[in-house]
């Protein structure tokens, strides 16, 4: 399929947005570097990403310089907190036109599930008939992935970004991330808003929240600085 068949099968599908959720730490590295940045890349540039348990994983089935991105907002579209973190990143779709051929696919099943020898297709919908029956933009385990990037995703078609905000008492992580995510978007001139997540009356992302202690939102919601970075290559 060439990506101008992947676009049309998705807008037929009604998938206007690509969303992309990660960490407030990692998120503050794509602001400093001028766009979404595969794992693998920011890796091979000693910078800053929180952790994630896939990482070994995704190296071995071959994903580990790809962006991976939902056809729906995950929160919004579950009721509740996304797991690999509370800023979303919300473009256009697109910004389809701007990748070469053969960088665009669309997973049928989650990677984590794959196993090295798996082959591309059961990995991948290769066929238009096959993406139009059975992509599903509600099936968060189908995943719109850009294969090996090796240099950043330009916020280009980025339209905005969003914040959760959990609302946890005694703690300023909340106000100190969306302090950092502004001053980085200033700083490197994103004029996109930055919205601060309103949720539906039926999430359960702050009672999801609640249940967590004061670790996981460090790592979820915690900033690395660049001093504490630098020591730790020492």
């Amino acid at each position: 399929m060439t990506n101008e068949e992947i676009k049309s099968i998705l807008k037929e599908k009604e998938v206007k947005h690509l969303y992309h959720a990660n960490t407030v730490a990692t998120a503050c590295t794509f602001l400093e570097n001028g766009g979404l940045l595969s794992r693998g890349y920011v890796e091979d540039h000693d910078l800053f990403q929180t952790s994630q348990m896939s990482d070994e994983d995704d190296q071995q089935v071959d994903v580990f310089y790809d962006i991976f991105f939902d056809s729906v907002d995950v929160h919004k579209r579950g009721n509740d907190r996304n797991k690999y973190g509370p800023v979303t990143f919300v473009y256009s779709v697109d910004v389809i036109d701007t990748l070469s051929e053969g960088e665009l696919q669309i997973t049928k099943d989650n990677p984590i599930y794959w196993e090295a020898d798996l082959a591309e297709e059961k990995r991948y919908f290769q066929k238009k008939t096959e993406l139009l029956n059975y992509f599903d933009k509600n099936d968060f385990s189908q995943h719109i992935t850009i294969r090996h990037q090796y240099q950043p995703l330009s916020f280009e078609y980025l339209e905005k970004i969003v914040i959760d905000n959990p609302k946890i008492d005694d703690t300023s992580y909340f106000e100190e991330a969306y302090a950092a995510l502004e001053e980085r978007m200033k700083e490197n001139k994103i004029r996109v808003p930055l919205k601060i997540r309103t949720c539906s009356s039926g999430c359960h992302c702050k009672k999801t929240y609640g249940r967590y202690q004061k670790g996981y939102f460090y790592h979820q919601f915690g900033l690395q600085e660049k001093e504490e970075h630098d020591e730790g290559r020492a």
